[in-house]
């Protein structure tokens, strides 16, 4: 370990010798890193906010029970608690018909409706139910769970958005599994790019490889130059991708004022956000490059002594 730090300097000096003698490949090892990063940040970018918007819908993702009207509060306060002891039932919430026309007259409002047009319906007109607002531990149960809700005596209806939202979640779910096996196959692309590169320098600088191994020179000390050499290829790579990533996804926040459709589909703030992307970016083109080239050269250069 000590002579591997003290011949440190060598193996910098040599892999960037060696960047500048083959520097139309080392440009194109690059170009290829950067157009693979593009699309990783790109994939990236909407994979996180897609998980964002995720959970923000499943924290929305709520169950509306509807009491029958008969019930007294005591009945009342008796049903909360026989919902609260329904597994996976995280907080049960009771709101009166008042709470509840309120609720609906700030959804006409949202909506563009005129919320003066019910306000005849407050009070002893008001044909609204109490109810219960019942949020749960995993929303993949909500369904689950609302069926056992219905099944109590007192419940009038329990609905939470049927299919569609959890259709909805499904299908988010689906682009971001999709959206890391792009990724990861893109970071294959551009391991295999890398190594190909390096194969080339490889075979410019055989001669100098050959006398290596005749003086006697450690299999991890041939290697160390061109592993460097892919590191340096892939972080110079990736600096084009930081930039999109930090001043496009900027620029695209701004103009939408970080907020898709409603507030449910909120964009990621861009500090800390894009700094933490591009670190990732850094790190996978220094990791591509470092993979790529070790195996390049594992390839190349197996022998046995």
């Amino acid at each position: 370990m000590i002579q591997f730090f003290k011949s440190l300097p060598y193996h910098i000096k040599a892999a960037f010798k060696s960047i500048f003698r083959h520097m139309a490949l080392s440009i194109s090892a690059a170009s290829a890193v950067t157009v693979t990063l593009v699309l990783v940040a790109t994939f990236m970018l909407v994979a996180l906010n897609i998980s964002n918007f995720t959970r923000n819908i499943e924290d929305s993702v709520k169950i509306h029970v509807k009491i029958e009207q008969t019930y007294e509060d005591d009945e009342i306060a008796a049903l909360g608690n026989q919902i609260h002891q329904i597994d996976g039932v995280s907080n049960v919430q009771y709101s009166d018909k008042d709470s509840e026309m309120d609720a609906f007259l700030e959804y006409i409002q949202e909506t563009g409706g005129t919320p003066s047009f019910y306000e005849s319906y407050r009070g002893e007109n008001n044909p609204l139910r109490d109810a219960f607002i019942i949020e749960v531990d995993e929303p993949e149960n909500i369904e689950q769970i609302a069926d056992e809700i219905r099944a109590l005596d007192g419940v009038e209806t329990a609905e939470y958005g049927g299919a569609s939202a959890k259709t909805m979640l499904d299908a988010f779910d689906s682009i971001r599994a999709g959206g890391a096996i792009f990724i990861i196959a893109l970071s294959v692309l551009a391991m295999f790019l890398i190594s190909n590169t390096i194969k080339m320098t490889i075979y410019a600088r055989m001669e100098e490889i050959s006398i290596m191994r005749n003086v006697g020179a450690a299999n991890w000390f041939i290697k160390t130059p061109f592993m460097i050499e892919g590191m340096v290829i892939g972080l110079a790579g990736a600096i084009l991708p930081i930039l999109f990533t930090i001043f496009g996804y900027n620029a695209l926040y701004n103009m939408i004022d970080g907020v898709l459709f409603t507030e449910m589909f909120a964009l990621y703030p861009t500090i800390p956000f894009t700094l933490q992307v591009s670190g990732i970016l850094a790190l996978m083109g220094m990791l591509v490059g470092l993979f790529g080239s070790f195996f390049s050269v594992n390839k190349y250069l197996r022998w046995k002594r």
